[in-house]
């Protein structure tokens, strides 16, 4: 009897006495997939988008990030012009082509009655135009371009520029040539009719590769810094004005010299061999930690006074180190010259030459050996 009792009050209960909620939908469902603008929030470069004139086959004339989707060829025209501020070009790893005969066009112009700023162009090739890249009025950022075979400039910037993992060869004019105040890293410049890198002043060079090119290296104007680069085969390897420094840098095989700088210079833990002279400077120059060898004529030389050499090594080279004023012009102390065919050191003594001894004998802590 109670079972019976339990399952009657059960009973009383039914399920479809619980609270229910509403079954009508609120509303439509809303979209949840991006438009096409949300995925690529970029704009192509194409007669539609960027439509060009009767000398240019693109015209970016609004702010924005633009990107090719496919390679381009010209004839008559340049490429691309950058009319305005605010613009990233993105390549994509597409090339440029003129395809006509001696172009007097450019790949990529930045142009306008005043400069136009933050221009980012990267990632693409461009091939046989008049300059790959012109930017003549500055302030942007080149990245991952390459550029060959170009009458003129390969790649031509103006002032407070920044160029990253670039690549100039075998172009008629200069590699890479840049204003005042811009910063060049990790660069490639081989072949180019004239200069690799051509630079004015207040520029940062570093870990930058330029050989064989027709005249100089790496030029570069007074309050230059220049590290860890190499400059092989060219006329001089590094051409550098005045008040900067050069730091980490290899010179060989140049035909002339492999670093010249004029006044003013800190020269340290560099390598200067095979080239007609090593290391050239004029006046008040730091020079120490270099090693130089069998260049023709001398490891380290100076033309002017008041420069400290110190803590060089040089060997096999016509002179070792040559101070052309003779002595009481420099300061030449803690030396290692070793089986320089003309003479180790000129002068050899002198109120600021420290005397020549040997290691075993040495007496004096500024001994030069």
């Amino acid at each position: 009897m109670a079972t019976l009792v339990l399952l009657s009050t059960f009973a009383l209960h039914p399920l479809s006495s619980r609270a229910q909620g509403s079954l009508t939908p609120p509303g439509a469902p809303a979209p949840t997939m991006k438009t096409l603008a949300q995925i690529e929030a970029r704009t192509p470069v194409d007669a539609t988008n960027t439509p060009g004139t009767a000398f240019v086959q693109f015209v970016i004339n609004q702010p924005g990030s633009y990107y090719l989707t496919g390679n381009i060829s010209a004839v008559n025209k340049t490429g691309i012009t950058i009319q305005t501020n605010d613009v990233t070009l993105d390549l994509n790893g597409f090339a440029m082509t003129f395809t006509g005969p001696v172009s007097t066009y450019n790949a990529i112009a930045v142009v306008g009655q005043v400069a136009q700023n933050n221009v980012v162009i990267r990632n693409g090739t461009l091939r046989g135009w008049a300059s790959g890249v012109s930017a003549l009025g500055g302030y942007c950022e080149l990245d991952h371009v390459r550029v060959y075979g170009c009458v003129g400039n390969g790649i031509q910037i103006g002032n407070y520029c920044t160029v990253k993992n670039c690549t100039a060869v075998s172009n008629g004019g200069n590699g890479l040539q840049i204003g005042n105040f811009c910063i060049v890293k990790d660069c490639l410049a081989s072949s180019n009719y004239t200069d690799g890198i051509y630079g004015g002043s207040d520029c940062l060079v570093s870990g930058c590769h330029a050989d064989n090119n027709a005249s100089d290296g790496i030029v570069l104007s007074n309050n230059f810094n220049a590290s860890q680069c190499i400059a092989d085969g060219n006329i001089y390897g590094f051409s550098l004005l005045g008040y900067g420094r050069i730091n980490d840098c290899t010179a060989n095989a140049n035909s002339s010299y492999g670093i010249a700088t004029q006044s003013g210079c800190f020269i340290k833990d560099c390598v200067a061999s095979t080239n007609l002279s090593g290391i050239s400077c004029y006046n008040n120059c730091l020079v120490i930690n270099n090693s130089t060898s069998g260049n023709t004529q001398n490891g380290i030389g100076t033309v002017g006074s008041g420069n400290r050499i110190e803590n060089n090594y040089c060997c096999n080279n016509q002179s070792g180190i040559f101070s052309f004023n003779g002595p009481g012009a420099d300061i030449i102390v803690r030396n290692t010259c070793v089986g320089n065919s003309g003479g180790n050191y000129y002068p050899t003594n002198g109120t600021t030459f420290a005397p020549i001894q040997t290691p075993a004998t040495a007496t004096n802590p500024n001994a030069n050996f």
